[in-house]
């Protein structure tokens, strides 16, 4: 059996689960049928970007720098899986309850878990034959430590309403620091990290120059947020944009037409590689009107739905497609045509309603994507039950 499959499936079992917390909230509020209340709202945000996303991006560094393991790293890796899964329903509990300083205090939890888990992959890394899809992980794994941080920092922000040491312009300008932080720095890059390790890229330079200058991009969006400087957000942008053109001309051979079977665990793959395109154009879109003044992030004023269509096409498009890939692939599953169809038709339906402003597409979008998306999250927990693997990277 692989050596960390255990511990990998502890965490996206435990993700899966959590996943269904985001989806039904997602589907009762995009139907317009409930009005979410603000800690609701961020109930399914957090429950999707940690609960879903991170503990199966874990998941998959496990599975990525798995490898020959010792019995002792074995167990190592198992303290690891349990702790950061642990931690993470404690957070969105946290969320979900809306009480004040348990926030920063779970989130505080989490961050330790989360340099753990950066700890484990700079150890696993130093080992490994250090492939592209693997130094991607890695600098991905600490794009999410930094906005780890900065999300404790707007925790204590708002449970406290200062940050010790810190004026209050300094400590809102580190705190706003965070959303742009995970969604830039760390989404786009975990995407390309997994979709590159499941499909096989070509390694070589133009990869390592992908991985980095999305790293790079993410950094530099920190920067523009906590220094206020306009000019950067346009500067990480155009990284972001070259990027990404070079690493859908790098993957092309393996998303194009002739190569989807229609189902399998690699066509998730390859849809979450033509959502990164449409993210990006998504994000320029964003940046513009940002940058023209005709939306404000921060106050909620303008088109918003641009900017929740990026969101949505980040942790739908990009991150769940490439993490039900890993899940496919690992455990040897045949096409699951419902999921793949349903949920990115739902979805693609969903953006034009957000990006439109047309209420009508994002309601018939919403229950179709989070319909299929529970379909996935049956099938793919039942999947990940079984002892046995496919799994031979």
């Amino acid at each position: 059996m692989y050596p960390l499959i255990a511990s990998a499936r502890i965490l996206f079992r435990t993700a899966l689960l959590i996943f269904v917390v985001t989806i039904v909230i997602g589907i009762l509020n995009g139907m317009d049928i409930w009005q979410p209340s603000h800690n609701m709202l961020l109930t399914h945000v957090h429950a999707g970007t940690l609960g879903w996303i991170t503990l199966a991006v874990l998941g998959a560094a496990m599975l990525m720098f798995g490898g020959e393991s010792t019995e002792d790293e074995v167990r190592q890796a198992r303290t690891l899986a349990i702790g950061a899964a642990a931690a993470t329903v404690l957070y969105v509990i946290a969320f979900a309850t809306g009480t004040g300083i348990f926030r920063p205090i779970t989130g505080t939890i989490v961050l330790i878990a989360i340099v753990w888990a950066l700890v484990w992959v700079a150890q696993r890394y130093a080992r490994s034959d250090r492939t592209t899809p693997q130094l991607a992980m890695l600098l991905t794994m600490v794009s999410l430590t930094i906005g780890a941080v900065l999300g404790v920092l707007l925790g204590l922000l708002i449970a406290r309403g200062s940050l010790p040491g810190l004026s209050t312009e300094t400590a809102r300008s580190l705190a706003g620091a965070h959303p742009p932080a995970m969604l830039i720095g760390y989404l786009i890059l975990a995407g390309v990290a997994v979709t590159d390790w499941l499909l096989k890229g070509p390694d070589g330079r133009s990869g390592r120059i992908v991985a980095w200058a999305l790293f790079i991009a993410g950094i530099v969006v920190n920067l523009s947020f906590i220094l206020d400087v306009e000019a950067l957000i346009q500067v990480a942008t155009l990284l972001e944009v070259v990027a990404i053109v070079i690493y859908l001309v790098r993957m092309w051979p393996k998303i194009k037409p002739s190569a989807w079977t229609g189902g399998s665990g690699e066509d998730f793959a390859r849809m979450s590689i033509l959502f990164l395109a449409i993210g990006i154009v998504l994000l320029v879109n964003v940046v513009r009107l940002i940058i023209s003044g005709e939306l404000d992030p921060e106050a909620g004023t303008g088109p918003v739905g641009v900017l929740l269509a990026f969101d949505h096409a980040m942790f739908i498009g990009v991150m769940t497609n490439a993490l039900f890939a890993v899940v496919a692939s690992t455990w040897g599953l045949g096409d699951n045509r419902i999921s793949l169809w349903f949920v990115n038709g739902g979805l693609t339906l969903f953006l034009v309603g957000l990006f439109a402003d047309i209420a009508i597409l994002k309601q018939i979008g919403a229950p179709v994507m989070g319909l299929a998306l529970l379909h996935g999250i049956a099938v793919y927990y039942l999947a990940t039950g079984r002892a046995e693997t496919a799994l031979t990277r």
